[in-house]
C-alpha cells in the first residue's frame, strides 16, 4: 500500500503542482485584471500541467502530447510577440509624454518671461493671449548698454565739487552715478573717457527669445526652434490654449500687485490609463508666480 502510495505521488506531483499552479495563476490573472500577455502565459502553463498530467496517466499518446506542445509552443511565441510589443508601446508612450512635459515646462517658462516683462512694462499682466503675443513680437524693453569700467577710486575735490556743488566728506569709492556725471562733465578724467551707462530700448524678442545661447538650448533639449505663436498652445493637443487667468490688482498687507495663473491637462498621461498631468505656474491669490514643475 505505502508502495503504490509512493508511486502515484511520484507519478502525478509534478503534473498536479502545475495544473494547480496554472489554474490559480489564471483565476488571479482575471481577477486583478493583468493584460492579455499575462493570462496568456498562465494559460500555457495551466496547459502544460494538464498535458503532463494526461499523459502520465496513459490517456494521452506521445503523438498527441507532441502535436499539443508544439500548439502551445506556437501560442507561447504569439504570447511573446505580443509583449515585445507591448514593452516597445509603452516604451513609445514614456517618450512621447516626456517629450510633452519639457516642451510643456519651456512653454510655461517662456510664457512666465513674457508676462513679467509686460507687467513691468504696463503695471499689469497681459489678459489674453492676443496681448502677450503682440508684445512678444512688437514690444520694447528698457537695456542698459554699458561702456567701459567703473574707476576703482575715490572722486577728487574737483568731481566732488562739480556732482555736489559742496564740500562733503569723500569717503568711500566712486559710484556708477558718478562715474556716468562725471563722464558727461565738460573735462572727465583719462579714466572717464568713453564710460557710459544708457537705458535704451530694445526689441523684447530678439533679446529674450533671440539669442544665440537660447535658440542652441532649445536645440539641445530637442524641442525644435521658439515660435510666439505655439507657446500658448499645449503641446501635442492639437492646438488646446492654456488656460490664462489674471488679476490687475490684488492686496497683500499694505501693498498691491497684479496676479496670474496659467493651468492646463497635459494630453497624454505620464502611465496610461492614469489621469493627464496638470502643469501651471502662478496664482490669483498671490504675487507667486512659481511653476508646477518647480514645486516637486
Amino acid at each position: 500500500m505505502t508502495s503504490s502510495l509512493s508511486l502515484l505521488l511520484k507519478k502525478y506531483s509534478v503534473p498536479a503542482l502545475f495544473t494547480i499552479l496554472g489554474i490559480t495563476m489564471v483565476v488571479v490573472g482575471l481577477k486583478t485584471k493583468q493584460n492579455g500577455q499575462y493570462i496568456i502565459a498562465t494559460i500555457m502553463m495551466l496547459i502544460a500541467g494538464l498535458l503532463s498530467f494526461l499523459y502520465s496517466s496513459g490517456k494521452v499518446s506521445s503523438k498527441v502530447l507532441t502535436t499539443l506542445g508544439i500548439a502551445a509552443g506556437i501560442g507561447s511565441l504569439i504570447a511573446m510577440g505580443m509583449a515585445t510589443m507591448s514593452v516597445y508601446k509603452t516604451d513609445q508612450h514614456i517618450k512621447k509624454f516626456n517629450l510633452c512635459e519639457k516642451i510643456a515646462i519651456s512653454n510655461l517658462r517662456d510664457i512666465r518671461t513674457a508676462q513679467k516683462a509686460y507687467a513691468e512694462a504696463n503695471g499689469k499682466y497681459a489678459s489674453t493671449w492676443e496681448e502677450l503675443n503682440d508684445f512678444i513680437k512688437n514690444g520694447k524693453v528698457p537695456f542698459v548698454l554699458a561702456v567701459g569700467v567703473l574707476p576703482s577710486r575715490k572722486i577728487t575735490e574737483a568731481e566732488r565739487n562739480y556732482i555736489y556743488k559742496d564740500n562733503r566728506a569723500i569717503d568711500n569709492n566712486m559710484t556708477e552715478m558718478e562715474a556716468y556725471l562725471l563722464s558727461k562733465s565738460p573735462s572727465p578724467a583719462e579714466d572717464l573717457l568713453g564710460y557710459k551707462r544708457d537705458t535704451i530700448m530694445v526689441s523684447f524678442m530678439s533679446t529674450k527669445f533671440g539669442s544665440k545661447s537660447y535658440m542652441e538650448n532649445r536645440m539641445k533639449e530637442g524641442i525644435g526652434k521658439f515660435y510666439a505663436d505655439s507657446i500658448t498652445s499645449i503641446p501635442m493637443s492639437g492646438g488646446k490654449k492654456w488656460k490664462l487667468e489674471t488679476k490687475d490688482s490684488i492686496q497683500i498687507g499694505l501693498d498691491f500687485f497684479p496676479a496670474i495663473r496659467v493651468s492646463g491637462k497635459l494630453p497624454i498621461a505620464k502611465i496610461e490609463g492614469e489621469k493627464p498631468l496638470e502643469m501651471s505656474f502662478g496664482k490669483l491669490t498671490s504675487n507667486d508666480v512659481s511653476g508646477s514643475w518647480e514645486q516637486n
